[in-house]
């Protein structure tokens, strides 16, 4: 199992400041929101901004192979995928 690798903090004007904590290497399965798939989410970083600026999204997940960026409503489980790097938000 990978170490957490990174916890960043997110500010999106005009929402409460939000801590995500990054896994490298996993993929979220729950109750998916939304799945976005254009240049516009096309990072991890971009993913994770647009994730924090939705009050009802509670994680996301990256994946590099398919540049999909998935927001998630809930959370069932966490899953290895080399391909993916997920996000959990915490709303401070």
């Amino acid at each position: 199992m990978k170490k957490l690798l990174l916890a960043s903090i997110i500010l999106i004007p005009g929402m409460a400041l939000s801590e995500i904590e990054i896994k490298e290497g996993f993929t979220i399965n729950g109750k998916i929101s939304v799945i976005r798939d254009t240049a516009k989410y096309r990072s991890v970083e971009k993913c994770g901004v647009y994730a924090a600026s939705k009050s009802k999204t509670v994680a996301f997940t990256y994946n590099e192979k398919t540049r999909a960026c998935t927001l998630y409503k809930s959370i069932r489980s966490i899953s290895e995928e080399q391909s993916a790097t997920s996000g959990i938000i915490e709303a401070s």
